[in-house]
């Protein structure tokens, strides 16, 4: 009896399965006939094929977390009687609701994609923040609401049907090896579904990015997970709001600042020839790891330890966040919230930003990455802030065909990114600036086979900082080796040409290395530490006038700063604090170095979470196991370092109050 409840059961939950996918699926077609204009089409053939194949992975995850649940239940009630008729009784209107649920947020998808040229985002929580009354009015207005309830309950009735057909039919017994096996498969199946992937990791946001194509991006997704992104984004979101000026100045006189605005030195020589700027923020790229490099042993370098020697490179540097995000908004945006490229400001630009600055300098401005720009919305808000062209994975295998048999979760491998930049560079008629983001250094650790890796060993010192196993950890020391090397091999290629006398280049990770132990106290800096490296050439050497000191502190605040120093006359920018790390005297008001989580000075680290201590350096990146009270002018500072940042980014997207 209890194969032919089962049966029952199964043979229900699989056809709501595959109708839900088709729900989706047939709106996808619908969208793709209405939106899509055939000329866009024209040597795409491949971009649509991977939208047609994600989209359709994204309504199996639907589907599948649909009836994962009741598939799952159903094991249970079919063992009694009573327990199976009340389930038996619930199967039919449960199937009707939520074939009810996807058609109408299938349909509303497809409106609001009509409306806002977008599927379903943060924005369609302002019938909550908004007058409500009023946007349900406009809806009702606007919308044929009536008409598409009635077309979703239309498409909501076969599933009643077919269970109403499936608990009548007459079902004779199967073998129990082939009952048990179909069970399996069908589980199976549909847990796969449900996950989206059979992969590392399961289908996620960043999967929807699959063509350089923004509509064939946008029709990727279904419209039930464009909702429960639009949920985390808005539990994400900030509550930005308008801020005052004497709040302002109070709190940029207890960091010891003047101004958020500074001007780089008038150099007409700069003026005349202006270099190119290339910055590029290496995924993982922590001192953390690097502490561990042994040129003969474990090396982490590769190619790029060359150029470490030549040129500059600051190791008393600490990223602002312990993330990609928040490094990459503090970085490009001044923004101390990591969420804004998604967050209801995400269509505002920000005043001065890098790419901005560059860009009112005559520059053309160019974001370049080995990953999906899906991420965290980035290709649609970098635009918003000033940048000219975007180029991700899509981009890169397009251009490089041979990139995509080396596509991982994350993205293709770093070089081909090294790659075009240095091709930009070289077909390039104005001058450029071009921000990297690099992503091959993230787990699951896989470097390209074509890669013939330098030595790497479990040091004494890499198995007292492991975390994991030795596999594992074998692994990330070959990566992290891939992604420095790459970075080597381009600054090689630009050195050796007429691009490497006109071309100034800079580095940092964007937070430290996963899964490398750190010993507190007196590792917390190295456990927050990123190198800066800088190559200025040598014709601009002798233009600009420059002081090396390695053991100056810093942190992602001073790049640009340092940046506009070697490549603009006379420029205007915003800046947090930050200060050119090679000027001839030193600022010292702004000699600090700022991390979500510790600040750094001349004479040590202060953790922000106690902010009353300082540990005082003892070498290198590595502290005292003591600390000392720390000033409370010092004290001050740390504390409104924070809360100025977060004035400031209110102040430039929504605004000051009225005196």
């Amino acid at each position: 009896m209890y194969q032919i409840r089962l049966r029952q059961c199964l043979s229900a939950l699989l056809f709501l399965f595959f109708w839900l996918t088709l729900l989706s699926m047939m709106t996808r077609l619908v969208m793709f006939y209405t939106f899509v204009d055939a000329e866009q089409l024209i040597g795409k053939g491949e971009d649509v094929l991977r939208m047609w194949g994600t989209g359709l992975r994204y309504d199996m995850r639907i589907a599948g977390m649909v009836v994962a649940p009741l598939l799952l239940l159903s094991l249970l009630f079919a063992v009694r009687e009573r327990g199976w008729a009340l389930f038996k009784a619930l199967l039919t209107p449960l199937s009707a609701l939520f074939s009810f649920i996807v058609a109408c947020v299938s349909i509303g998808n497809y409106f609001y994609y009509q409306t806002y040229h977008n599927y379903i985002d943060v924005f369609a929580f302002g019938v909550f923040d908004d007058d409500t009354k009023a946007v349900l009015s406009n809806i009702w207005q606007d919308y044929p609401l009536l008409k598409s309830m009635i077309a979703a309950g239309l498409l909501s009735l076969p599933p009643v049907w077919y269970c109403y057909r499936s608990h009548r039919r007459r079902i004779t017994p199967w073998p129990r090896g082939v009952f048990y096996s179909v069970l399996l498969l069908s589980l199976i199946m549909v847990a796969i579904g449900a996950r989206g992937s059979v992969g590392t990791f399961p289908l996620r946001r960043g999967n929807a990015q699959v063509s350089e194509l923004t509509i064939l991006n946008k029709l990727t997704p279904n419209g039930v997970m464009a909702i429960d992104w639009a949920i985390k984004d808005y539990r994400d979101d900030m509550r930005l709001h308008k801020v005052s000026k004497t709040e302002g100045d109070r709190l940029l006189t207890q960091v010891g600042l003047n101004a958020l605005e500074e001007q780089s030195p008038v150099n007409p020589w700069l003026a005349q020839h202006k270099p190119h700027v290339v910055m590029n923020l290496m995924e993982s790229f922590g001192s953390n790891l690097l502490a561990l490099d042994d040129p003969q042993r474990n090396d982490l370098l590769g190619n790029l330890r060359a150029h470490f020697q030549q040129d500059f490179v600051f190791k008393r540097f600490v990223s602002q966040g312990n993330g990609t995000a928040p490094s990459l908004a503090a970085l490009f945006f001044h923004s101390p919230m990591e969420n804004i490229s998604h967050s209801s400001a995400q269509t505002k630009p920000i005043a001065g930003t890098p790419f901005a600055t560059y860009k009112q300098a005559g520059y053309r401005t160019l974001f370049i990455s080995s990953g999906n720009m899906m991420w965290r919305n980035l290709v649609a808000y970098l635009p918003v802030q000033g940048v000219d062209k975007v180029y991700d994975q899509n981009s890169l295998m397009e251009r490089y065909p041979e990139s995509a048999a080396e596509l991982t979760d994350w993205g293709v491998p770093d070089e081909y990114a090294y790659r075009l930049a240095e091709e930009l560079l070289a077909e390039a008629t104005q001058p450029l600036f071009i921000a990297l983001l690099t992503i091959t250094n993230h787990p699951p650790y896989v470097v390209p086979s074509h890669y013939v890796a330098r030595p790497v060993a479990l040091t004494d010192e890499v198995k007292r900082h492991a975390e994991g196993g030795q596999i594992e950890q074998v692994s990330l020391l070959q990566t992290y080796q891939y992604a420095a090397n790459a970075f080597g091999n381009f600054l090689t290629n630009i050195k050796s040409s007429p691009l490497g006398e006109r071309t100034v280049i800079a580095a940092t990770g964007d937070h430290q290395m996963r899964r490398i132990k750190a010993y507190y106290p007196t590792e917390q800096v190295l456990d927050h530490a990123v190198p800066f490296y800088l190559y200025v050439p040598e014709p601009i050497r002798q233009q600009v006038a420059l002081r090396f000191e390695p053991n100056r502190v810093g942190s992602h605040k001073d790049i640009f700063p340092t940046l506009y120093a070697f490549s603009l006359s006379g420029a205007t920018y915003h800046t947090l604090g930050g200060r050119n790390l090679l000027a001839e005297q030193d600022d010292p008001s702004r000699a600090f170095g700022y991390n979500e989580e510790i600040w750094i000075d001349e004479r040590g680290a202060t953790p922000l979470a106690g902010g009353k201590s300082r540990y005082p350096w003892k070498q290198a990146l590595y502290l005292e196991e003591r600390a000392e009270p720390i000033e409370t002018r010092t004290m001050q500072r740390v504390q409104a370092y924070p809360q100025l940042l977060r004035w400031q980014i209110n102040a430039s997207v929504m605004g000051m109050e009225a005196p």
